[in-house]
Order: structure tokens, then sequence, then C-alpha cells
């Protein structure tokens, strides 16, 4: 029995009627307790990120050497304003809003002219109509304009998005890792790869498998930037990888392809929804396994998403989404039209020129995979807000392999220990290993 209510601007389903209950292929491994509840295979063990120390030293001595402690106020500025950016208009969108626009202003000008005008009148009007018009959607069409980085900008990106951004990145290649433990990625390629925060992430997992890095970003500070992170923040350190390539632009051949291609946090510097998704084919076309799009958690930064996950979806050659989708649907969130699918990741900040803090930052993303979904998949729901844990009861919003949202009340009476603990011991972003 399904009765749809409002709760939190999101429409839910709640069933009260369906049985919800440990995996059966885990059911045994649960009962010989070889599977703990704190530690179930849908929960990530990843709860708090901290830069490798390496990193973090060769961070300070970059930004001791560059006098970076002065930009603070500035990268504060800049973080502010990445995490408000808005997606630039689309032609259509602005020539729509400047038809209603004219419309309305047309109406009110030629309403005050009691007869027939004249052609001076006529031409008048018309001028102050377009000079009205004008600077209406001057101040109604958002004013997009992507990210030159120099150097000082560099530095404050340095500064304000190294943690958070390695945390998040860390976060979501633990989905590979823990559901694919003996996967051995040998290439590495990262679009607008910035700082290098991909290239850190994906050593903390497979740095003695991986042979070659393939890193693209426009900025050559940016590139020069994450170079000298690399060599420990000396100019006269060597590279530690012997196959570590830097380009500002993305190859034209298609032929050499990578296990993993990522682009995090850098489809917002494209200026249309076309060259997005032209942008993201290019990347689908150099993957040989796993693409991954990241962007920040807000409505602009899942749109984004959901246009990759769409766009790769419905695509002649076969892919489906590994995570956090369990389905190839429509995403649910996004017929909604009220709430980003999006996830918090918590962080170590540098310490860097104040002491260190723990702090969270929302994200959103898609990993896509070549070829059909195994049929072993177990496609576990994903919980997609913070559960809300009470006295003898557990509320769990989950995103189904129906393609659909559900709120689920596990509870002592109504579940078996193992189901009920479960879902007591796991956090926003998690799977749930139930059926």
């Amino acid at each position: 029995m399904f009765r749809k209510i409002r709760f939190s601007q999101l429409s839910l389903y709640f069933n009260y009627s369906t049985r919800v209950e440990i995996d059966a292929g885990l059911r045994e491994g649960f009962d010989k307790q070889e599977y703990k509840p704190r530690k179930h295979p849908g929960r990530s063990q990843v709860k708090t990120a901290t830069l490798p120390p390496d990193i973090q030293t060769a961070i300070k001595v970059v930004l001791q050497d560059s006098g970076a402690k002065a930009y603070h106020q500035e990268s504060v500025k800049l973080n502010n304003y990445i995490h408000s950016r808005l997606l630039p208009p689309e032609d259509e969108e602005i020539r729509n809003k400047a038809s209603k626009i004219h419309q309305a202003v047309s109406k009110k000008v030629f309403s005050k002219i009691g007869q027939e005008p004249t052609q001076e009148e006529l031409q008048t009007c018309n001028r102050k109509i377009d000079t009205t018009v004008y600077n209406v959607l001057k101040k109604n069409v958002y004013r997009w304009g992507n990210i030159s980085y120099d150097k000082a900008t560099s530095l404050q990106y340095l500064m304000a998005r190294a943690p958070s951004e390695y945390a998040i990145l860390v976060r979501i290649l633990d989905e590979i890792r823990r559901r694919l433990p003996d996967y051995k990625p040998r290439s590495f390629f990262d679009f607008g790869s910035g700082i290098g925060t991909g290239t850190w992430a994906v050593n903390t997992y497979w740095k003695n498998d991986i042979f070659e890095y393939f890193t693209v970003d426009t900025s050559t500070h940016m590139n020069d930037l994450a170079r000298l992170i690399l060599c420990q923040g000396r100019d006269n350190v060597a590279m530690p990888f012997k196959s570590y390539f830097q380009r500002q632009f993305l190859p034209a051949s298609a032929d050499l392809k990578y296990n993993i291609v990522l682009s995090a946090f850098t489809l917002f510097e494209m200026p249309s929804m076309q060259s997005r998704l032209e942008t993201i084919q290019k990347l689908w076309n150099k993957t040989e396994d796993f693409l991954i799009v990241v962007e920040q958690g807000t409505n602009a930064g899942f749109r984004v998403i959901n246009e990759a996950r769409e766009f790769i979806l419905s695509s002649e050659e076969k892919g489906y989404a590994f995570a956090p989708c369990p389905n190839n649907n429509v995403c649910p969130r996004y017929l909604e039209f009220e709430t980003p699918c999006n996830f918090l990741m918590k962080f170590e900040t540098l310490g860097f020129p104040s002491k260190k803090e723990i702090m969270a930052d929302l994200f959103s993303y898609i990993i896509l995979r070549k070829g059909d979904r195994p049929p072993d998949d177990p496609q576990w729901p994903r919980i997609v807000r913070a559960p809300i844990v009470r006295s003898g009861h557990t509320i769990c919003r989950l995103c189904t392999k129906n393609g659909e949202l559900q709120e689920v009340i596990f509870s002592k009476g109504k579940h078996d220990q193992a189901t009920y603990r479960c879902a007591r011991s796991s956090n926003w972003g998690d799977t749930l290993p139930v059926q």
C-alpha cells in the first residue's frame, strides 16, 4: 500500500507492506558474524578525510615560499564565489526573457499614447523600449564568466579548495575500491586537473598500480602548481612518477584510452550546454572503464551531473550508472525539480594560515561504467538524506533500483536485528545491503 505525502520539500513514497530484509546473499555472513552492521558492505569507511602528510607538507612549502598568507581573504571570496556559481544562460533562454520583457514594456509605453503615434513618436518609443529591455535584461540575466587562473588565483584556489576536493574524490573513488576490491586501474586521465587533487586521490588507493597519469588544464599556472606539489614543493626535486603528462587541451586523438577518466569541478567553465555535452562525449570516448563527473552539490551543480548522466545513458555505446544511482532510470530527484541529489563529505582543513578545523562540503557526482550492468549487481538502495535515528527506530530515505524514492522506517519490532542495526549504522550516501 503506497501513499504519497510531502516531507522536507521532497515527495516520497512510504511503503509499510513490503518486507525489507538483509540481502539473501549476505544473510549467512551476518549470522556467522563475518559481517558487522557497523562495517556492512554498503557502508563507506571514509568519514572524514585528511590530505596525505606528504601533500600537506608540499602545499605548506609552496604557500610559504609564495607569500600566500596575504591571499587568505581572497581565497575565502573565491571559495564563496565557486559555491554560488550558476550555469551560463542559454541563448534561447535569453531570447525568451527578452521577448517577454519587450511585450510588457511595449504595452506600458504605448498605453500612454492616446492617439495614433507619428513616425517620430514611434521611433522615440521604440528606442525607449529597446533601452528599457536592455537594462532589465542586464539585471535579470546571470552574468556568467569562466575563471581565469593566473598565479595568484591558482594559489587562492589551492588554499581554499585542496582539502575539500581531495576528500570528496577519495570518498567517490572508495565506491569503486569497495565494490571491486580486485580492480587495479593501469591509467588515469584527469580533465580540468587543476592543482592535482585527482592524482592525490587516485594514488590513495592505486598508487602502485597506475603506470600512466595524463592531466589536462588550460591554466599553465595550475599545471606548474600541480607538478610542484608532487615534487615536494621544490623546483630541484625530480617528478616521482615516470609517466606523468600534462597538457593544456584535450588531445585530438581518440585512440588512447584510460581506465579511469575524471572531470571534477570543471564543467562550469564551459560556455553552454552544447559545449559541456561535447566534452562529456569526448571523455566517454577516452575511457575503457569508468567516467567520473563531480560538481558542487548545488542545484546548478546537480543539473550538470544529471545532464551528463542522461546524455551518456541515452547514447549508443553501452554504459550504466555505477554510483550513486542503483538504476539507469530518470533520476527521481530531477523529476521533483526541488532538491539536488547531493552528499556531504567532512574534511580537515589545511591549517594555513589559521588552525586546522573539521568542515564539510556538499557535492554531486556520477560514476558511469562502460558495458552492461552485471547480472549479479545487487543494486542496493542508496541513502539520499541523513537517516533520522530515534529510540527504537530509524528512518531512511532511499533511492531504489526501480528509480523510486522511498522512505522506510526500520524498527526493532518489524525487522530482524541485522537489518535494523545495518540501517541504524548507515550514513547519508551509503547503500543499504537489503532486498
